[in-house]
This record gives structure tokens, C-alpha cells and sequence, in this order.
């Protein structure tokens, strides 16, 4: 597996990094439903970042971490999450 088939995320809460999440793309473990643990999670920021095949670092915008966790409507449990906490 090479580092471009993993992404991480730095989590931040008032420009105060505070955590880490990493995604093996190849893998069904991490879920993304791990960083339901940051709540209310409109209070936090993710940014991800890594590097490509040719080991270049990458960094994207950084996004509402509640924006984040939205936009990924095909998991159930985070679906699940917002449907009956964080309206």
C-alpha cells in the first residue's frame, strides 16, 4: 500500500490542532463515523491532506468538520447520527 492510497485529516477546534484520523482507502476500517466522537461537531474544522504517487504533499481546504461528515451520505451510521442529534 503506498501513502497515496491513505488520507489523513488534521482536526482542529479554534486553530488549535487537536486530533488525527487516518483513512486507508483500501480498507473498510477507520470509518468515518469515528470522528462522530468530536461533538457538536459544528464546532470543529478537518483538513485533509497526504501525498499522491509521486510523493508530493497535498493539502485541501479546510472544511467544517460537520460540512464534512454531511457530505458523506452513503454511511449509515453518520446518516443515522444527524437524522436524530444534530439537526
Amino acid at each position: 500500500m503506498t501513502s497515496a492510497n491513505v488520507i489523513e485529516y488534521r482536526i482542529e477546534k479554534n486553530g488549535e490542532e487537536i486530533g488525527n484520523f487516518r483513512k486507508h482507502l483500501m480498507c473498510r476500517l477507520p470509518d468515518y463515523s469515528d470522528l462522530l466522537k468530536y461533538k457538536p461537531t459544528s464546532d470543529y474544522t478537518i483538513t485533509p491532506y497526504g501525498y499522491d504517487e509521486e510523493e508530493d504533499y497535498w493539502e485541501e481546504e479546510t472544511e467544517n468538520l460537520k460540512d464534512f461528515l454531511q457530505g458523506l451520505k452513503s454511511n449509515k451510521i453518520i446518516d443515522k447520527y444527524f437524522k436524530e442529534n444534530e439537526l
